[in-house]
């Protein structure tokens, strides 16, 4: 298999993916798309290349300009989607915050308009955190995140044994939770079950 048929081959395709993936609609240049992520014009255009001949992403030229954008029409987009929000897109981040205690995070999972495959351009990210981390540990990991894809995080917050007391009541919202569609980012998802 050549390089173009692995778009998780490189920092820089991660890179760019993150950043592309989570804006489904918009259309990227190629120079902001190096200035966002810090990395030089050389490597962006190739794997930006790469990307567009696999066929996960899209090029319209506007005069002398590139210009790409995620192609939702992929086979493997949602895939692929899936795992960008589980590694650089959010899930790394938190992860990273908990490294010394694994356990802070009970499941981590996008929910809502992303989980569902309804997202525009402006729809932020919407998560949802089961454990006992810090407030400050959240942010974190969401600046980071946010940084890396340009959008916005919501998040909600329960500790486990909040989460297990509201859904033994019924609690019609954590239902909605654990029903909907749902992309495990952190944790493990047999605590849904």
């Amino acid at each position: 298999m050549n390089e173009h048929g692995r778009p998780f081959t490189s920092h820089v395709k991660m890179m760019t993916l993150t950043l592309i993936l989570p804006h489904w609609g918009r259309w990227f240049y190629q120079r902001e798309i190096q200035l966002i992520t810090g990395i030089a014009y050389t490597p962006v255009r190739f794997a930006l290349l790469s990307l567009e001949a696999f066929g996960l992403a899209i090029r319209e030229t506007r005069g002398n300009r590139q210009y790409y954008m995620i192609n939702k029409d992929f086979f493997l987009y949602e895939e692929y989607r899936s795992i960008v929000l589980k590694t650089t897109g959010l899930g790394d981040h938190l992860r990273w915050v908990t490294r010394k205690n694994k356990k802070d995070i009970a499941v981590a999972f996008i929910h809502g308009d992303f989980a569902e495959g309804s997202e525009t351009t402006d729809t932020p990210i919407r998560c949802c955190i089961v454990g006992d981390i810090a407030e400050a540990k959240i942010k974190s990991s969401l600046k980071a995140a946010e940084s890396l894809t340009l959008k916005t995080f919501e998040y909600i917050r329960f500790t486990p044994g909040e989460f297990h007391a509201r859904r033994a009541k019924g609690d019609q919202d954590i239902l909605r939770l654990v029903k909907g569609p749902k992309i495990i980012v952190a944790g493990e998802g047999q605590f849904l079950a």
